[in-house]
């Protein structure tokens, strides 16, 4: 049996990014999202659609893939309020609240390996406990992803 040292990392300087949509479909500024303790790329699967038939095999189901859902996604942030690009995601969140959402496109590097999907900011939601850093809840809907899934130089 062969061995094989772990080739684990330890994460940190995984990267979120926010830029508002132009109508070209571009983004003319990008703002980098500050107080990530942990971040997870959003899960995307598409939907099962059902294919099974009379003659199915093995009386199973056939399920093929379908059209992809859009997906929501949270993540817990540290709290600044004054700071840009915390300011950025509640004025997105407020369009959102009067049914005046703008789309964004958002960039998660993760490991080395960026995504970029565009979707909207959902929720901006602060909280806070007695004698804790004060956190807030970013949420997003996530649409169609932008980018293929590159993978990092040195793996």
């Amino acid at each position: 049996m062969a061995e094989l040292a772990s080739q684990a990392e330890v994460a940190w300087d995984d990267e979120l990014w926010i830029g508002p949509l132009a109508p070209d479909g571009t983004v003319e500024e990008w703002t980098q999202i500050f107080g990530i303790e942990e971040l997870n790329a959003p899960e995307r699967t598409p939907d099962d659609v059902d294919v099974t038939h009379m003659q199915s095999p093995g009386r199973s189901r056939e399920t093929i893939p379908g059209l992809m859902s859009a997906a929501d996604w949270s993540q817990d942030l540290q709290y600044w309020p004054t700071h840009a690009s915390q300011v950025l995601l509640d004025t997105l969140a407020g369009l959102t609240e009067t049914g005046q959402h703008e789309d964004v496109l958002i960039e998660f590097n993760v490991g080395g390996i960026r995504r970029t999907y565009r979707g909207y900011v959902n929720a901006f939601t602060p909280q806070g406990s007695v004698g804790e850093k004060r956190m807030v809840t970013l949420a997003l809907k996530i649409f169609e992803r932008r980018t293929a899934n590159p993978r990092p130089e040195n793996p």
